[in-house]
């Protein structure tokens, strides 16, 4: 019969009281204290642990390492974020700060939220009123006037170029009112430009500073 036992998660030998005496019961005390101090859930230093005993109350510092293997990452909604390098969603949309803490939009619904590369495409809002965004830029919205509809415009200062066209025929009854954002003017003048006009269209350059210009 052995005289020691070994404890099943951090392996101690441990002597048996009745059995184990004098010095060796002394050095596998020691021992074991010594693997105690050492327990940091390496093998053979303890259970590793598993997610359900863990709980994670504040923000965990990966100490400027890599986040090795990972499936996929799962953002929580946010009504903003304030930082720099920060990756975030807002909504349904992906966002970025730079290196300067400013948010950068990165996806609008299901497309990248950029600038056109040059082609020219076509494009209907889903509702109404519509706010364009800098990945409307090189499109053609095609507006439908059953009911009077207003377009919002972005700040100037994303600069961009996009048409906006009457799809039905209607704009003359229905007019589709173009709203510049804060104090930004369209043609010089901080109002709402109409297109009262059937089938009318327009299109729309803002300077990246704080005017839109009717083209």
């Amino acid at each position: 019969m052995s005289n020691t036992t070994t404890t099943p998660y951090m392996l101690l030998v441990l002597g048996i009281p009745e059995l184990e005496i004098g010095p060796d019961w002394a050095e596998e005390i020691v021992e074991a204290f010594e693997r105690v101090d050492s327990h940091d859930h390496t093998q053979d230093n303890g259970v590793p642990i598993t997610p359900a005993g863990m709980l994670i109350n504040d923000d965990l510092e990966m100490n400027n390492f890599a986040l090795l293997e990972c499936k996929y990452i799962e953002l929580a909604d946010q009504a903003s974020a304030a930082g720099i390098g920060l990756m975030y969603r807002i909504g349904n949309n992906l966002w970025y700060n730079n290196g300067a803490g400013v948010p950068i939009q990165i996806t609008t619904g299901s497309l990248v939220n950029a600038p056109g590369s040059g082609a020219i495409s076509a494009d209907s809002p889903a509702s109404y009123p519509y706010t364009v965004v800098s990945g409307d830029a090189q499109k053609v919205l095609l507006i439908d006037t059953s009911a009077a509809r207003t377009i919002n415009l972005p700040a100037a200062t994303t600069t961009m170029f996009v048409i906006l066209k009457d799809q039905i025929g209607s704009a003359q009854t229905n007019n589709i009112s173009v709203v510049p954002n804060g104090t930004d003017v369209i043609d010089g003048a901080n109002t709402t430009y109409l297109i009262d006009w059937n089938y009318g269209s327009i299109g729309l350059v803002s300077d990246g500073v704080s005017a839109w210009f009717v083209v």
